[in-house]
């Protein structure tokens, strides 16, 4: 299941459990440290079903709300497809098994339930955002900048690499996109203000910049962008990102500058 042999294998966890599996970037599992192969014949299902599994471990399932995620909107024995394709994923994972005996992790009862569970044998990187991004607030709390700062340029690592890129038009991983796509957002703001709070010029800067690709709106990371122009004497630079802002938000939105802009630009014109 490894797409991508020259991608980073390490995690950035220093835990090494099992298995470890990366969701960020080229999906791409590991056994003891060696790139597990694909399920026979190359199934995608096989492939996106561990995927929902480790998004939603011990969670139970009904087979057709996993049909569903498997094969949205599809018809004919779904149920029949999703024994074969979670049988297929047992195999990869676990090639040492005897005929029927029963997977670790992937789990069933009569009643066409499916779950999953890890069993303390799987990392994730998912589970490391989750993880890192608890230190990092925490550190922020207590002032703790260093720590901060490390734990949210950590965080940028793994956001950087996208969240299932290949899953991009599948509907069932929207919601989990959806919090990644905050999380990211989120991530740089922090960063922003703890380097403009530590007077890291170029650092913030790019951070601001960096928000408004994801956020061309953010009056936030605009401000802070022109005002580092200035520290850093750019008058130039601050003048041609504050008049673009403005723009963006009149011709965009439809939206005056607010009173914070205007102010700044008051700030601009006496630095001239």
């Amino acid at each position: 299941m490894d797409q991508s042999p020259g991608a980073a294998t390490t995690p950035l966890s220093t835990a090494r459990h099992e298995y470890e599996a990366w969701l960020f970037g080229p999906f791409r599992v590991h056994r003891q440290g060696a790139p597990l192969g694909d399920p026979r014949g190359g199934r995608a299902a096989a492939r996106t079903l561990l995927k929902w599994f480790l998004l939603n471990p011990g969670q139970e399932f009904r087979d057709r709300e996993l049909a569903e995620v498997l094969w949205p909107g599809g018809t004919g024995n779904r149920a029949n497809r999703l024994h074969v394709t979670q049988h297929s994923l047992r195999r990869v994972l676990e090639p040492e098994l005897a005929s029927r005996q029963p997977s670790r992790f992937i789990r069933s009862d009569p009643n066409g339930r499916y779950w999953f569970e890890p069993a303390d044998c799987w990392w994730t990187d998912a589970d490391d955002v989750a993880l890192v991004t608890r230190s990092a607030r925490a550190a922020h709390r207590a002032g703790d900048t260093a720590t901060a700062t490390e734990c949210y340029e950590r965080l940028l690592a793994y956001y950087d690499r996208g969240f299932l890129p290949e899953e991009v038009y599948q509907d069932a991983f929207a919601p989990f996109r959806a919090v990644h796509e905050h999380g990211h957002e989120e991530t740089l703001l922090h960063l922003l203000r703890l380097h403009r709070r530590a007077g890291h010029l170029y650092e913030g800067l790019t951070c601001a910049m960096r928000v408004l690709d994801r956020d061309p709106y953010s009056e936030e990371a605009a401000t802070a962008a022109v005002e580092i122009h200035l520290e850093q004497g750019s008058l130039t630079g601050a003048v041609s990102q504050l008049e673009q802002f403005v723009r963006t938000l009149s011709e965009d939105l439809g939206v005056a500058p607010s009173p914070r802009l205007l102010a700044l630009r008051e700030r601009v014109r006496h630095a001239r």
